[in-house]
């Protein structure tokens, strides 16, 4: 499977790491797949969830406001893809705690997603860094390529290829 996210999301991202700073923060991704499932396509996210707890190294997302968010991300269509997180000035490598996490969502029956998303965004040298892993139902773990972009660059479109 591959990720395709749309631009926007991307901007946003961008933004939500810079402004969190020195803390972390965090969502959920929400989008579609392909008719063929063979592509993800991250076209929302849901961010500044009220009982969330941020500090310098972690990030436990809360749930206000998720059920109605998802309600609508349904009516257009959009499903729960996964969770989004960052890692302020550290590169976005995925921790045992994050791993875990993600088991635990594929395993739920609540969350209806046997192949979650993860999404974190760190920095190094000055630079945005994103990564995604999509845990597969096999408990096998797909890491996608790792893009970056500079604090100072706007991005216009952004594909995973």
């Amino acid at each position: 499977m591959k990720i395709e996210i749309k631009s926007e999301v991307i901007c946003l991202l961008k933004n939500l790491y810079k402004d969190s700073l020195p803390k972390e923060t965090g969502g959920i991704l929400f989008g579609y797949y392909s008719d063929d499932l063979t592509l993800a396509y991250i076209t929302d996210i849901y961010y500044n969830i009220e009982d969330s707890k941020k500090s310098y190294r972690s990030f436990i997302r809360g749930k206000k406001g998720f059920k109605q968010y998802s309600k609508k991300m349904w009516r257009e269509k959009k499903y729960y893809l996964g969770e989004w997180h960052t890692h302020p000035n550290s590169l976005p490598y995925m921790s045992i705690q994050d791993k875990n996490q993600m088991f635990e969502i594929q395993k739920s029956k609540k969350m209806k997603c046997p192949e979650p998303i993860l999404l974190i965004i760190g920095e190094k040298d000055g630079r945005i860094l994103l990564s995604t892993q999509i845990f597969l139902s096999s408990d096998i773990i797909l890491e996608q390529k790792k893009f970056n972009f500079s604090l100072k660059q706007n991005i216009l479109y952004y594909k995973y290829r």
